[in-house]
């Protein structure tokens, strides 16, 4: 048995011996070795070479032999040949077959970027050097506490103790091992032979070097008369190429896992999956990512105080819910640190009360939160991946690749993350009522059926027929002036927060918007006719259906909105006239011809519109190209004294704002106002910046559009109820049509869920943005301030709904 340090490659080719080959080799010797290979069939095998049978492996004698074989063939050899000349010739050839060996294996790997298949030429390679019964690769798991036999003939994928037994002792020291009968040795563990079947008598074990340190270890079991230093020094050199092999291949493993998580994720985001699609990509990433045994992907639920799974290899703990702060995942929830923890049984946090319900055991564990998406980034999601594979812990390796995959779950997250909040009402509901998912469709499904809901949501004096029937279309144009039928005051009623606009007709509503274009004084300063304008109007009105809720109250409400924030939010100084003129358009045709349904119903039933429009922002295309349509035609073009290119940039604008009020677009303008109001020593936005005027014209059409629960409750309560309303009509018609209910419409004549939806809604939509426009203009603070005592009252009434239950 030795043990000594690894020897140089140098030590394979030793120059002394060509030198004593090149002075002692008879001439007729090479005569007679060129006769015996001149009658020889080619051989495709190396004499003596055993194989794993790896597919596609090229034979080692085939290659070329390079500069170190050259020095072996033209030898000339003197007369006086000594007894020993044909032994030392067989010695040089034997040689020569091995640095082919090596030369094959550094050529045969190097554009193979598979691990396994790399580990696989390694193999096949040593066999040909050293004649073994039994030839194995370990590798050393990144926290180097064990190692796994990727490649052997018996074993494969079995990890082992880094610290036990001859592989554990090389791994260690970086010494080599030849032992000549392993069951005298102490430092041998049978458990292996145990496991196999297998009888280990001698062996040679080397490790296996890249980047300065061991990456593993390879292991030779088994030769008649025991191994030898000759067997020591190939499996030294071969180790010596395999090393970088070996690593590159690990590196290049790792980023492929890495950027196949990402592209999942991105993939989901941009094709507009729904949030349990999202959240079952994430999770299967995840595993791939980090290779972990378990992996549970948590939403924060905020309003309760907890968090629950909602996707987890074991159903028994789908849903489940933990208070925040408790456990590991509940103290992310709260802080939003990283966890990384090595022992879980030896960490006071953690919480093993899951591992008891389902038999299994923790060891270690990563949990990482996604970020929120606004200026407190309280994480809206908690991803936790439990005992990594082939080592004892996650690593810092880990924990960045975690960071950068969770920050573009968050961006995949930001669009739908009210049906996130909302899938978590579902779940809520089935807990409560204990029944399976199916009867639980079942029993709302029935309720979806009804056409009329619950009265409480009906405001008695609508002025608005809900009967689902188009409305009736009036001649487009008016025999008098507006201003004669409208019952609007002079003193501009219309210049409040609180206008009840429900009180008035639609006539009442087109004299109204008019009145917005002459108080500020658009249509002088832009060379606009009245009349082109008022028929803009009402065409404009003329396209919104008798749906609940999208209808051309909707379409007035954000237009008054946008006019408030301009007239009153500072917001008209970072804009010109032409930018003026264009959001008030853009804000009252932004749902133009809106069929009371949503975007993800139009593509599952591959509706025209979905068709036309690609499956992508299906409504928001159409209220746009409805809104060009309608400002092409004659009567209608408000620009046609414009200058071409004033007119091609209001076009720009319009179609800019509508299509911004797409929600999966939502966080963008979220992100945007925090980032713009966060700079320092600059305005958060630059009146002589064409790209910053049109972005604050789509941020202000957004957030007028998302206005409804920043209003007084005359206003507010009214919108509410007809939202409501349509969303259940919406899955009535998906029951009928066979198509899967949106989850956030589900069981809305509950009062409970139909408070949490908006209280959900209001805190992690509509607030968002809302603040982000308020640190841009602080006059908007105080629709903040409405939103935020409306929240206040969702969270009263739903205080008030647990002490009638309980």
């Amino acid at each position: 048995m030795s043990d000594s340090r690894i020897l140089p490659f140098s030590a394979l080719i030793p120059t002394v011996l060509c030198c004593v080959v090149a002075s002692t080799i008879s001439a007729a010797v090479v005569a007679r070795y060129s006769q015996d290979r001149s009658s020889d069939p080619p051989s495709k095998t190396p004499p003596g070479t055993k194989t794993t049978g790896t597919a596609g492996m090229q034979d080692p004698q085939s290659s070329s032999p390079g500069a170190v074989t050259s020095l072996v063939l033209p030898l000339k050899v003197p007369d006086d040949v000594g007894d020993n000349a044909i032994e030392i010739f067989k010695q040089v050839k034997e040689y020569r077959r091995k640095i082919e060996v090596l030369l094959y294996m550094q050529e045969a790997v190097v554009n193979v970027m598979d691990f396994t298949r790399v580990l696989g030429i390694i193999v096949d390679c040593a066999y040909s050097i050293v004649p073994a019964d039994r030839i194995s690769v370990m590798v050393l798991s990144d926290d180097r506490k064990s190692m796994t036999v990727f490649v052997s003939k018996d074993v494969k994928s079995l990890c082992i103790s880094s610290t036990k037994g001859v592989a554990g002792y090389v791994a260690t020291t970086g010494l080599k091992l030849n032992i000549k009968d392993a069951y005298e040795d102490p430092r041998f563990d049978s458990t292996v032979d145990d496991e196999v079947g297998f009888k280990t008598k001698s062996l040679v074990c080397v490790p296996i070097l890249a980047g300065g340190g061991v990456v593993g270890v390879i292991q030779a079991c088994n030769k008649k008369g025991g191994f030898d230093e000759e067997d020591e020094r190939g499996l030294e050199a071969l180790s010596l190429s395999a090393g970088s092999a070996i690593r590159k291949a690990q590196l290049y493993a790792s980023a492929i896992r890495k950027s196949n998580a990402i592209l999942n994720v991105v993939r989901c985001r941009t094709s507009g999956a729904s949030i349990p699609d999202l959240i079952n990509v994430v999770t299967r990433s995840t595993y791939n990512l980090l290779l972990a045994e378990r992996v549970s992907v948590y939403l924060v639920d905020r309003i309760k105080g907890e968090i629950w799974i909602c996707v987890s290899k074991d159903p028994s703990i789908s849903g489940l819910t933990l208070p925040i702060g408790r456990g590991i995942s509940g103290q992310v929830a709260k802080d939003g640190k990283t966890i990384n923890v090595k022992d879980c049984y030896t960490d006071d946090r953690f919480d093993n009360s899951c591992d008891k319900k389902t038999g299994f055991v923790t060891r270690s564990m990563l949990c990482m939160a996604v970020p929120g998406f606004d200026d407190e980034s309280k994480p809206v999601a908690v991803i936790q991946a439990i005992n990594k594979l082939g080592a004892k812990s996650f690593d810092d390796e880990d924990e960045e690749a975690l960071s950068a995959f969770c920050n573009e779950v968050k961006m995949a997250m930001r669009g739908n993350f009210l049906e996130a909040a909302l899938l978590k009402l579902e779940s809520d509901q089935k807990r409560q009522t204990h029944i399976d998912g199916t009867s639980y469709l079942r029993e709302f499904g029935a309720m979806f059926g009804r056409t009329v809901v619950s009265e409480d949501l009906i405001e008695p004096n609508s002025p608005t027929s809900w009967g689902g029937k188009k409305q009736t279309k009036v001649n487009r144009r008016l025999s008098v002036p507006w201003n004669a039928h409208s019952t609007v005051g002079e003193d501009q009623e219309f210049d409040d927060y609180g206008f009840d606009l429900f009180s008035k007709s639609r006539d009442d509503l087109c004299a109204v918007v008019f009145s917005f274009f002459e108080d500020l004084n658009l249509c002088d300063r832009l060379n606009v006719d009245d009349d082109i304008l008022q028929n803009l109007i009402l065409a404009i009105f003329e396209t919104y259906n008798d749906v609940p809720f999208h209808n051309y109250y909707h379409a007035f409400s954000v237009c008054h909105m946008t006019y408030m924030m301009i007239r009153h939010c500072d917001c008209a100084r970072y804009l010109t006239s032409l930018d003026i003129f264009s959001a008030l358009i853009a804000a009252l045709s932004h749902d133009a011809d809106h069929p009371g349904v949503s975007n993800s119903y139009l593509v599952a039933m591959q509706k025209p519109l979905a068709v036309v429009h690609n499956d992508d922002a299906v409504l928001e295309r159409h209220h746009a190209s409805t809104t060009t349509r309608i400002l092409a035609e004659d009567d209608n073009n408000v620009f046609a004294k414009m200058d071409p290119g004033d007119h091609r940039h209001a076009r720009k604008v319009i179609l800019t704002a509508i299509l911004g009020t797409d929600m999966s677009r939502h966080m963008e303008h979220v992100t945007a106002l925090h980032e713009r109001a966060d700079r320092r020593d600059t305005t958060p936005f630059e009146r002589a910046s064409l790209k910053d005027r049109i972005s604050l014209v789509s941020n202000i059409v957004h957030c007028a559009d998302l206005s409804a629960q920043t209003l007084p409750s005359v206003v507010s309560e009214v919108f509410e109820g007809r939202l409501m309303e349509e969303f259940s009509q919406q899955s009535s018609k998906e029951e009928e049509d066979g198509c899967a209910v949106s989850t956030f419409m589900k069981g809305l004549e509950n009062k409970r869920k139909r408070c949490e939806l908006q209280l959900n809604f209001v805190s992690a939509i509509a607030l968002p943005l809302w603040r982000g426009m308020a640190k841009c203009f602080p006059k908007c603070s105080e629709r903040v301030e409405r939103g935020e005592e409306i929240l206040k009252n969702y969270e009263r009434i739903l205080a008030e709904i647990d002490e009638i239950e309980t």
